[in-house]
């Protein structure tokens, strides 16, 4: 049994064609090749991590929300790190750094956590104490926030250095350091479990971890550095370790919070919808730079500028000594003839002023020479134009030359804008201002069965607001029911609908008979008396 199989011809001669090519993928195949900006697995610790520094639900969404907006927009102009080991790390350099700009406007502009919405202060309080991390106490700053991203977030050494902005060997010390004070309270902590010596049971109390502060944990260590049995009881809760410093990090397991997808996507889309989007400098790996290292970096090149314009002066100042002198000597023979030569000034013509003859130093006039027409005045050529002088003064027109001093510029208004999406659980408005100057926005609801998440307050330009609008089934009326909220000063009208139940779960009673018609009466001869409206 045999087969054939065509094979493509490759003699081009007789068609005068040659093959034809692969088409290349266009934009958006390109597009779609790409990896996503983020995966939905990191959404929890990037939100955990936002909740640990912003310490306010709705002030971790927004922040989340307008890093990942971040992300995309670097990810649709390619500079998105492609390497997976570096684009984790790139992520959490993101949050932190719109975390961080939150926090400095917060505080130059006072504004504090606004008020959350109803049904909410139970669970946003269990979530914050999920973050709650009591062997930490002892640490600084610093330390708790490499101390996290290593432990409750698993990035290793090196992504932590990427997101702090810190060398490899910088980082490793740091955790180390923050890894011993670790241990220190994790020590002192166990001592207290032992119960054994009542001197550390006054200090400890009964709700010790809860209410472990730095003061508390300072005292504590200090007792079992000087109580010997206490020294001997951290000694072997900690005898397992090794060498201070050295505790695997995966010993401790840390809690992370669970992101509300809906509300951090609504923040999302609302900040890729705003005209106006902050965004930071990049350094050359495609990471954000923070302030306080622009304004290092500024500091330094106006030293430089500083440094440089004296060095410059300095050096140019016996150049400019040498050239002056040179400018100012005489030429060589000039000197000789500058000796023959008489003070006295050549006998000129002077002018008397009035415009006749010219007149000879010793008081003469020059007949030889006419007298030179005297220059006519603005009258005079007026009167040779045929007509009379205008009314406006030179010092006037001068003054109309001045140039106006420019008014103040004014900022633009702001503009607010609204969107609405609906969950599961509710509705979510986000709030949107853009232009040069601050909102205040108010949001009122029809019915008293809908409940807002904030009703008031103020929003500056480039901030967004999620404001959740939950339903209250005790109180919505039975069967389909329609509701709006009125957001001034746009005056945007948002409707909500939705179905309620049955009371009692019974089915409702069906429709009525008609009633017979009444035949009509002959109305009464007396007229009504008129009844008072009420007012």
């Amino acid at each position: 049994m045999t087969s054939c199989r065509a094979q493509p011809s490759t003699l081009t001669g007789l068609s005068g064609r040659s093959p034809r090519r692969a088409a290349s993928p266009g934009p958006r195949a390109r597009r779609a090749a790409r990896p996503a900006a983020y995966a939905d697995a990191d959404l929890d610790g990037l939100f955990t991590y936002c909740l640990s520094v912003m310490c306010e639900h709705d002030a971790a969404i927004a922040a989340l929300g307008e890093a990942l907006a971040l992300a995309e927009r670097q990810q649709e102009r390619g500079r998105r790190p492609e390497a997976p080991e570096v684009a984790r790390s790139w992520l959490y350099a993101l949050v932190r750094w719109c975390c961080l700009r939150r926090l400095a406007l917060q505080r130059e502009r006072g504004l504090g956590a606004g008020p959350r919405a109803v049904g909410e202060d139970a669970q946003r309080r269990r979530e914050l104490a999920m973050l709650a991390w009591p062997e930490a106490a002892g640490t600084s700053h610093e330390q708790r926030e490499a101390l996290e991203l290593a432990v409750r977030h698993r990035l290793t050494p090196a992504e932590v250095a990427r997101v702090l902005r810190l060398t490899d060997q910088a980082a490793r010390a740091l955790l180390t350091t923050a890894t011993c004070e670790v241990e220190r309270t994790t020590a002192a902590l166990a001592a207290v479990d032992s119960a054994h010596c009542p001197a550390m049971a006054t200090l400890s109390g009964d709700d010790r971890r809860v209410l472990l502060g730095p003061t508390l944990r300072r005292e504590l260590v200090r007792h079992v550095d000087e109580c010997p049995a206490c020294r001997l009881v951290a000694q072997r809760a900690m005898a397992g370790l090794g060498w201070p410093g050295t505790a695997p990090a995966g010993r401790a397991r840390l809690a992370v919070v669970r992101a509300p997808r809906p509300a951090v996507h609504a923040a999302r889309l609302a900040v890729r919808r705003a005209r106006s989007q902050p965004g930071p400098r990049w350094d050359r790996l495609g990471f954000p730079v923070p302030e306080r290292d622009r304004a290092a970096r500024r500091e330094r090149l106006r030293g430089r500028a500083v440094t440089g314009t004296v060095v410059a002066t300095v050096l140019a100042a016996p150049v400019l000594a040498l050239w002056a002198a040179y400018r100012g000597a005489p030429v060589t023979g000039e000197a000789a003839e500058l000796e023959g030569m008489s003070a006295s000034a050549p006998d000129e013509p002077v002018d008397d002023g009035g415009g006749g003859a010219r007149r000879q130093p010793n008081g003469e006039r020059d007949a030889s020479r006419p007298a030179l027409p005297e220059e006519p005045t603005e009258d005079e050529r007026a009167d040779r134009r045929g007509h009379q002088p205008s009314a406006e003064s030179s010092p006037e027109r001068e003054e109309s030359r001045e140039a106006e001093p420019e008014e103040p510029t004014t900022p633009a208004p702001g503009e607010l804008s609204v969107d609405a999406v609906t969950t599961d659980s509710g509705t979510l408005l986000t709030l949107t201002v853009s232009g040069g100057s601050p909102v205040s926005w108010t949001a009122t609801a029809d019915a008293d069965w809908l409940l807002l998440g904030r009703s008031s307050g103020t929003l500056w330009p480039g901030e967004t607001l999620v404001i959740e609008v939950l339903v209250d089934t005790a109180r919505q009326p039975a069967g389909p029911w329609s509701a709006s909220v009125t957001v001034e000063p746009t005056g945007t009208r948002v409707t909500v609908e939705g179905t309620g139940g049955e009371p009692g779960g019974e089915e409702p009673p069906d429709d009525p008979a008609e009633p017979p018609e009444e035949e009509p009466t002959e109305p009464p001869t007396e007229e009504p008396v008129p009844q008072p409206r009420p007012a």
